[in-house]
């Protein structure tokens, strides 16, 4: 069902939105089992990746441009379109950003591989951050559908 945008600029498209979060869920899911195993920079990776799918699934969700791969870019995008501060969620963004290409490649790296690089606390501290990016998202989507009559 798709819902008038609350703030009259467009419409709430909630399959979207389910589709996409759904998805970040999933990926989360993901990065806990590799993290689990040991994998802390491929966790960090999936939670920066998660967190895009939540951020991109709002932005589909009302209307907006959702293209790109730049994390902190997606989230003021987001903010700006809701009216939000969203500084505490933008400086998560910017540290999940930091995963985008060093937890992946090993040339991002002046010696060894991304393995080396990562450890426990580095997923844990992502893993804090992508719950933070991705409460904003589910808060916003809430407070959007309540103000629509949904009640999200």
């Amino acid at each position: 069902m798709t819902h008038r945008y609350a703030r009259g600029m467009g419409v709430l498209d909630r399959p979207e939105f389910d589709r996409w979060r759904s998805q970040a869920d999933r990926t989360l899911d993901a990065a806990r089992l590799v993290a689990d195993g040991g994998s802390d920079g491929w966790a960090c990776f999936l939670c920066e990746q998660a967190t895009q799918l939540g951020v991109k699934g709002l932005l589909h969700a009302i209307g907006e441009e959702a293209w790109g791969h730049d994390l902190p870019q997606l989230v003021a995008r987001a903010a700006g379109a809701l009216g939000a501060d969203w500084s505490t969620v933008t400086d998560a963004a910017e540290e999940l950003s930091r995963h985008y290409i060093p937890a992946r490649y090993p040339d991002a790296h002046p010696s060894g591989t991304p393995y080396d690089h990562y450890n426990p606390t580095s997923s844990r501290l992502a893993f804090g951050y992508a719950d933070a990016v991705l409460d904003a998202v589910d808060d916003a989507w809430s407070q959007l559908c309540e103000a629509d009559g949904d009640g999200g």
